[in-house]
């Protein structure tokens, strides 16, 4: 069968795939995911992520708090938060943290359940994550700025973002990111606190990612689309989403994910990597020369080996001729013998021309 992606995409006709994934029931039989209610939280859960064991948490911004569930089901409500909870994260140790935008600070939830400040922060922090010494960030939207607090509870102003950052992430290297909604661009923040917009986006970005190349991913919740913004600054439109997307992420092949909240459904953009193609190409023309090389090789050898008989005919004719040229030829019977030029052929041997 043709692959019709393969071929396209070298011709450059189809530089990505774009497919939307809508929830629809469909019988197990058919090898389908199947779709079911994990477990109950507390009011109005507007953040969630889980940790290493797979249990869920999530932030519950009308009730102030933070539930708990397990894999198995189990649901509880972990502990009390700040007030109106919006973004949520969990350390390698298991302990959570809620950024509030009701009350500008930061919880932390140990995994004994035990809530405290753990230190404030600029005005209605709506994005919350955390780099690998464990040091918190959020992004203040009203404040347009990050703050930081340490492991121990510091609090500082990092940096200051576009207008009105609603998203944060960080990268490997400890640098700050934050989609800003109003500005409809990027800003990154150094460890150091340099802050720079690092590029553009569609209209609205509401939620940012990076995967493990250093590229930014933004859901662009007005225009419906996804920004890529590469670590140079170079800005595109990586491809169209559902209706107002509110969230992103991005799997181990690249491939980016996009929740739709007018349209409920869940947009798939593939992307294709243009570098590793051209890669493949390259080695794939560079081995075909060389087969073209040794084919030609082989012509040629197989030529020459044909034409041994023929030369060593052309040698024994040619000395026969240089002898002729540089001797006198004496023949007596069937025995031949040469004598110098000019000198007699010996007895009983007859001089031929």
């Amino acid at each position: 069968m043709v692959d019709l992606r393969r071929k396209y995409f070298r011709s450059g006709l189809i530089p990505l795939v774009i497919t939307s994934l809508f929830l629809i029931y469909i019988p197990p039989s058919a090898n389908a995911a199947t779709s079911t209610i994990l477990g109950n939280t507390g009011d109005y859960p507007l953040g969630i992520t889980l940790d290493s064991s797979g249990n869920i948490y999530t932030a519950n911004s009308s009730s102030s708090n933070v539930s708990k569930i397990t894999p198995q089901g189990v649901s509880t409500i972990l502990v009390t938060t700040g007030t109106n909870p919006w973004a949520i994260t969990v350390d390698s140790s298991g302990n959570i943290y809620t950024a509030h935008p009701g009350s500008n600070n930061v919880s932390k939830i140990t995994p004994a359940g035990v809530s405290t400040t753990l230190g404030t922060t600029g005005n209605r922090p709506y994005g919350i994550t955390i780099d690998l010494s464990g040091n918190i960030y959020t992004a203040n939207y009203d404040s347009n700025n990050v703050s930081k607090i340490t492991p121990q509870g510091v609090s500082t102003i990092l940096g200051s973002t576009g207008t009105n950052p609603i998203d944060i992430t960080v990268d490997s290297s400890g640098n700050i990111y934050t989609a800003n909604y109003d500005s409809n661009n990027v800003s990154k923040i150094t460890p150091a606190g340099v802050s720079s917009i690092l590029g553009t986006t569609g209209t609205g970005p509401v939620k940012i990612t990076l995967d493990s190349s250093g590229n930014i991913y933004t859901a662009n919740s007005s225009s419906s689309n996804v920004s890529k913004i590469t670590p140079q600054g170079v800005s595109t439109i990586l491809g169209t989403t559902g209706t107002n997307p509110r969230g992103i992420t991005i799997d181990s092949s690249g491939n980016i994910y996009t929740t739709n909240a007018a349209d409920s459904n869940v947009t798939k953009i593939t992307v294709f990597d243009q570098a590793a193609a051209n890669a493949e190409a390259a080695r794939v023309a560079a081995a075909n020369a060389e087969a073209a090389r040794k084919a030609k090789e082989q012509k040629e050898l197989t030529e020459i080996l044909a034409l041994i008989p023929s030369i060593a005919e052309l040698t024994l004719s040619l000395g026969e001729t240089t002898q002729s040229l540089y001797s006198t030829k004496c023949v007596k019977g069937k025995t031949t013998k040469y004598v110098k030029y000019g000198a007699k052929c010996p007895k009983g041997y007859v001089k031929k021309k």
